[in-house]
């Protein structure tokens, strides 16, 4: 099917047109937005897609074929433009809520410990809420869940000398603020 068959069609017949257009290029435009969002809930890509497929609808007018732009690649760019803004978006979330973050400390039954346990855990959050994004998903990635480094660059797309040295920075942080706060443990 042409371009112009296939524009024809989407005018003429919306519903067949969309099915059309998802027959021939939603393999691909799945592959583009999957490969932009590495490592994202299989939610974001599908709905990354389907904002490929919006954003099309809503512009088509806008869309004249000729010899150097088609359906086709319109489309790839769209999907292009779609996966790199949700990354974006996704990249300054923080992955995790704050709140469901504590230390696991032994426990002991007396009150001075859970006093102790509840301040480590206040400066813990404070230093948290002090990162910005990516330092404090790096951070949480490596100390709370445990992840190596070359996973983390893998998952944050950054060199592995920048988590390296981000990981250092924000153990130093740590380590003052839960200085100031009297303990004087290592991390």
């Amino acid at each position: 099917m042409t371009d112009q068959e296939l524009l024809f069609l989407l005018e003429h017949e919306p519903e067949a047109g969309i099915h059309e257009l998802m027959q021939m290029y939603g393999g691909a435009i799945y592959t583009i937005c999957k490969n932009f969002l590495a490592n994202c809930p299989e939610s974001d890509i599908e709905e990354t897609v389907a904002d490929t497929y919006i954003h099309f609808w809503k512009y088509r007018d806008r869309f004249v074929p000729d010899e150097k732009h088609s359906v086709k690649s319109y489309l790839y760019a769209i999907a292009r433009n779609a996966a790199r803004d949700r990354r974006r978006e996704l990249n300054k979330q923080p992955i995790f809520p704050l709140e469901e973050i504590s230390l696991e400390l032994p426990s002991e039954h007396n009150v001075e410990a859970a006093y102790e346990k509840q301040r480590d855990e206040e400066i813990l959050h404070e230093c948290l809420r002090d990162m910005t994004e990516p330092d404090r998903s790096i951070f949480i990635y490596r100390y709370f869940y445990g992840f190596k480094v070359k996973q983390i660059a893998e998952i944050i797309k950054l060199p592995q000398k920048k988590i390296e040295n981000t990981l250092f920075r924000g153990k130093e942080k740590l380590r003052t603020a839960l200085m100031k706060g009297g303990i004087s443990r290592d991390i």
